[in-house]
């Protein structure tokens, strides 16, 4: 990854999740970044190298950036 790629940016809100105000409601976090999550932790389970963490950097990466783009922070 270089440093000149950007953050995705989340999807609106659908009308399920906005607030009586009509502002969008903040999802879930285990609602979100879910096709991330599961291939960061399928890399981390099921690798066979001594050190998954190293293996599966750039997954976690895309992970926490997804995670980042609709404001948690991990």
């Amino acid at each position: 990854m270089g440093s000149n790629q950007s953050s995705p940016t989340p999807p609106p809100a659908p009308a399920a999740l906005t607030t009586a105000s009509g502002a969008p409601a903040k999802p879930k976090p285990c609602c979100v970044c879910t096709d991330e999550k599961a291939k960061r932790d399928e890399c981390m389970l099921f690798s066979n190298s001594s050190n998954p963490q190293e293996e599966c950097v750039d997954l976690v990466t895309k992970y926490k950036d997804c995670m980042a783009g609709y404001g948690f922070k991990i």
